[in-house]
């Protein structure tokens, strides 16, 4: 009786193990969790946890080495921060729709400074938070210690921009601006009376920057694009179904993209037709790492996303109709469209380690019966 008790087990292990789980399932397949949000747009929660404070059409987000979360909360006129411990609070900008006359007061913070647009924002490897406000066409500097300075204005550009509709900056410091009006990438180098660079693009509308110096740009065309050494190419699909880049740069991209933002391990994007975000891995591997159901996000609303500073995730999904924020786990890239297959391998594996143990035990327990 025990012997046919234990192989009924191990077969039963080998079963639940092969099937598919939703503990042991691709992340894509898992609901998202909220962070921040109300449900309703306003302004409230400073001070107290994130997930029951009110935004009021957050636009972009970055995430922090140490899992601190930046958000514009862009009709709100603030940029706010969610830290590791799920309490939200106010970086920069009071609320109030009169901007301030250059210069700034000595001694000016980010709380104290009003903001009319905070609609993109970057943050750079010393902690510097870059804030673009469209409507007085700058950029502000928030230091970690919360004071705040002017780092790009008009007269550094030469005249106003309509929108700055996406920041990035490198490592070394390069700050990049998405001027979607005039078709541009404009390149601001560090550095005092620095001139910008103006790179054509057609209507970018998203940057990211990448951990080795590369600017990712998403167009208003859906299309994909990357900045390296001055040269853009549109990054296209391979023979394989993966990624590669394009010099010749075509006018069409195979990924209907609208929000882009670069992670540890690879660039993410949100694909608007396969309502998916995913990742473009370095050795040109393509994966799905999250569905976007139409329920919280809608049919065809925009998202926005953070990838996270640590291999794994989380990712953010930013919801700018509904003025929430969702994360999402992410694990180890496998090849798109695999189904999940990396888990099934790992599952029928532990479930062979399993039987070959179970297998031991009968046999030891036969032994011992005949003894």
């Amino acid at each position: 009786m025990m012997t046919k008790r234990a192989a009924a087990f191990a077969t039963l292990t080998i079963l639940v193990l092969g099937a598919p789980s939703p503990v042991l399932a691709q992340p894509g397949g898992a609901a998202p969790t909220p962070v921040a949000g109300a449900g309703r747009a306003g302004f409230s929660g400073d001070g107290g946890p994130a997930i029951g404070a009110a935004l009021n059409k957050p636009t972009a987000a970055v995430v922090a080495p140490d899992g601190t979360l930046y958000v514009a909360d862009m009709v709100n006129r603030r940029v706010r921060a969610i830290g590791p411990d799920g309490i939200i609070r106010t970086v920069a900008g009071n609320g109030r729709s009169t901007v301030p006359q250059l210069p700034l007061p000595p001694g000016a913070t980010g709380t104290g400074v009003a903001l009319g647009s905070p609609n993109a924002i970057a943050l750079g490897g010393d902690g510097t938070l870059f804030i673009a406000d469209s409507t007085v066409s700058r950029v502000y500097a928030l230091a970690p210690d919360g004071a705040v300075t002017v780092r790009v204005d008009p007269t550094v550009l030469g005249g106003p921009i309509n929108t700055i509709n996406g920041l990035a900056v490198t490592g070394d410091g390069i700050l990049y601006l998405a001027d979607r009006e005039n078709n541009r990438i404009v390149e601001i180098p560090p550095g005092s009376g620095s001139r910008p660079v103006s790179t054509p693009v057609g209507l970018p509308v998203g940057l990211t920057a990448d951990a080795s110096g590369d600017v990712w740009i998403v167009s208003a065309s859906s299309m994909v694009s990357r900045l390296r050494d001055g040269r853009v190419a549109t990054i296209v699909e391979s023979p394989d179904s993966g990624w590669q880049a394009d010099d010749n740069r075509p006018r069409s991209s195979p990924f209907d993209a609208i929000a882009v933002s670069a992670g540890a391990d690879g660039v993410y994007i949100v694909d608007n037709t396969r309502r998916e975000a995913r990742r473009l891995a370095g050795d040109g591997v393509v994966s799905t790492v999250a569905e976007l159901p139409a329920d919280p996000f809608g049919a065809n609303d925009p998202v926005a996303l953070a990838a996270g500073a640590a291999p794994a995730g989380p990712l953010y999904l930013i919801d700018t109709v509904g003025s929430r924020i969702f994360s999402t786990p992410v694990t180890a890239p496998g090849p798109a469209g695999d189904g999940g297959a990396g888990d099934a391998t790992w599952r029928w594996a532990v479930g062979g380690a399993l039987l070959l143990a179970l297998l031991a035990l009968i046999i030891w327990i036969a032994r011992r019966r005949r003894a």
